[in-house]
C-alpha cells in the first residue's frame, strides 16, 4: 500500500474533516429547523389567542348588555355569531368549541372558547397543531346607581335650540337608565334645574334647615335716560323684579318683609346661597341661620323645582318638560344642591349612604354660560372660586362628576371641576347633547368584564 507524501496525507485528512462537518450539520439541521418552526408557530398561536380573547370579550359584553331582553338560547346564538363575525378569517377557520354559561342569579356570563392552530415548520417534529383556549366573564346590573342631573335653566339656554336639545338629551338618558335597571331600587335619578337660585317643594316650609330672615337693602338711582336702576346695596347685583320692593322718596328701597307664608305660596319656594363657606358644603347642624338654607323671593318664578332621587321614569320625563330658561347663572348653587340630592341627610333623604355595597354616585353638571350672579356678588371670578370649592368638595365625597359646556361658558373651570379630564365635554352644537348624554348613560350603566 502506498502511503504517499506528508502533504498529500494532510490534504486527505482535511477532506475527511470537511465531510464529517457536513454530516454533523445535516444531523443538526432537522432539530434546528424544528426549534425555529416551534418559535414561529407559537407566535402564530399567540396571535390567534389574542384575537380569540378580543372576540369573546366583545361577545361577553354584548351578551350582558342584552341579557335582560333575551332568552338564554338567544344569548348563546348571538354570542357565537358575534365571536365568529369578529375573528380574522384564518382564526375563524381554526375555531373549536365555544361554551356560553349564563347565571341569572349572579347576573354573570362566562364564555369559554378554544382553537387549534395548524403548525408549519414545526410539523417536522410531529406537532400538527397547537391548541389555544381563553375565557371571559361579564356582569350586568351589579351596581346600584344614583345620578343627579344638574341643569342650567338660565335665559341663555333659550338660544341656539339649547333647551329643546337638553330636554331631548335628558329624556334619552333617562330611558337608557330605565332599560338598564333590574329593579326599582337599582337606579335613581334626581333633576336639579338652576339659575341664580334653585326651587324646592313648598311642603318643606316647616323644616328647621330653612331660614326666613334675610334682609336686603336696595339702592335706587337714575340713569342718563331718566330710568330708575335698582341694585342691592353694597354690591353690583341688579334687581330686575321690583314688585317685591318698597321705596321711599329718598331712593332708599328694601325688600318687603319675607315670611314662611309668603315662601309657601304659589310660584315661590326659591332658595338662594347659604352663607360662606356653607354655600359650598352639604348639610350641617343648621343651628344658626348662617348654616341654614336661605329661603327668599324667587328672581324667576318660572324656575322648575328640584326633583329628588326617584325611579319613577314617567315622572322624570314629565319633569324635564317643566324646565323653562330664565335668569342669570350661578353654577355653585346648582352643584351644591345636586350634591344634596345624592346624600341621605337633610334637606333630602332619599339617597342611600355611600357605604351601601356596590353603590355608585354620579353627577352631570351642565351649563352654557359664565357665572354672573349669586347672593353675594355679580363678579364672575368671585363666583368661580365658590364653584371650584363646591366641585372639590363633591369629588372628595366620592361622587363621579361629569361636566358639560354648551357653546359658551368657562371651559377651564368646568374641565377642572370634572373628576377626570375625559369626563368634561365641550359641546359646540346643541345637537351634540343627545349623543353625549347617551354615551355618559351607557358608561354609567355599562356592563363590565370581570377577572
Amino acid at each position: 500500500m502506498k502511503i504517499g507524501s506528508l502533504p498529500e496525507m494532510i490534504g486527505r485528512f482535511h477532506r475527511d474533516e470537511r465531510g464529517n462537518f457536513l454530516m454533523l450539520f445535516g444531523l443538526v439541521l432537522v432539530p434546528l429547523m424544528g426549534v425555529v418552526g416551534v418559535a414561529i408557530d407559537y407566535s402564530r398561536a399567540s396571535n390567534a389567542r389574542q384575537a380569540l380573547s378580543s372576540a369573546i370579550d366583545s361577545a361577553a359584553l354584548m351578551a350582558a348588555r342584552d341579557a335582560q331582553k333575551l332568552t338564554d338560547g338567544q344569548i348563546r346564538t348571538r354570542a357565537n355569531a358575534w365571536i365568529r363575525d369578529n375573528l380574522p378569517p384564518d382564526v375563524k377557520s381554526q375555531l373549536g368549541n365555544t361554551t356560553v354559561t349564563i347565571d341569572r342569579t349572579a347576573r354573570t356570563i362566562k364564555i369559554d372558547a378554544d382553537a387549534n392552530v395548524p403548525t408549519t415548520i414545526s410539523s417536522v417534529l410531529g406537532m400538527s397543531n397547537i391548541p389555544v383556549s381563553t375565557n371571559s366573564h361579564s356582569t350586568w346590573g351589579t351596581n346600584k346607581i344614583e345620578l343627579a342631573l344638574v341643569l342650567d335653566n338660565t335665559g341663555s339656554m333659550s338660544s341656539s335650540g339649547k333647551m329643546t336639545a337638553l330636554k331631548q338629551a335628558s329624556k334619552d338618558l333617562i330611558n337608557i337608565m330605565k332599560d338598564a335597571a333590574i329593579d326599582a331600587e337599582q337606579i335613581k335619578i334626581s333633576i336639579v334645574p338652576f339659575n341664580t337660585q334653585v326651587k324646592i317643594d313648598r311642603s318643606f316650609k316647616d323644616e328647621s334647615w330653612l331660614s326666613y330672615t334675610p334682609t336686603r337693602n336696595v339702592t335706587r338711582t337714575k340713569d342718563s335716560w331718566g330710568n330708575y336702576r335698582y341694585r342691592v346695596t353694597g354690591t353690583n347685583i341688579t334687581v330686575y323684579d321690583t314688585s317685591n320692593l318698597t321705596c321711599d322718596s329718598s331712593g332708599s328701597c328694601k325688600y318687603k318683609t319675607f315670611t314662611k307664608s309668603i315662601w309657601s305660596t304659589a310660584n315661590q319656594g326659591c332658595i338662594s346661597d347659604r352663607d360662606q363657606d356653607y354655600d359650598v358644603k352639604d348639610g350641617g347642624a343648621y343651628v344658626t341661620s348662617a348654616q341654614q338654607y336661605r329661603a327668599f323671593w324667587c328672581s324667576q318664578t318660572s324656575l322648575a323645582q328640584i326633583m329628588p332621587l326617584t325611579s319613577d321614569w314617567d315622572a322624570l320625563n314629565a319633569h324635564v318638560d317643566t324646565m323653562t330658561p330664565a335668569g342669570n347663572t350661578n353654577v355653585t348653587i346648582g352643584a351644591a344642591w345636586g350634591w344634596a340630592t345624592l346624600t341621605p341627610e337633610t334637606p333630602f333623604t332619599t339617597a342611600k349612604p355611600k357605604t351601601e355595597p356596590q353603590l355608585k354616585k354620579h353627577m352631570i353638571l351642565l351649563t352654557d354660560g359664565d357665572n354672573t350672579e349669586n347672593w353675594f356678588t355679580a363678579t364672575g371670578s368671585d363666583i368661580d372660586d365658590r364653584t371650584k370649592k363646591a366641585c372639590t368638595n363633591i369629588k372628595a365625597d366620592g361622587i363621579n362628576l361629569y361636566t358639560i359646556r354648551v357653546i359658551n361658558g368657562d371651559a377651564d373651570l368646568l374641565r377642572n371641576c370634572a373628576t377626570k379630564p375625559e369626563m368634561y365635554y365641550d359641546v359646540q352644537n346643541a345637537a351634540q347633547l343627545s349623543p353625549i348624554f347617551k354615551a355618559i348613560a351607557a358608561e354609567i350603566s355599562a356592563v363590565r368584564l370581570t377577572q
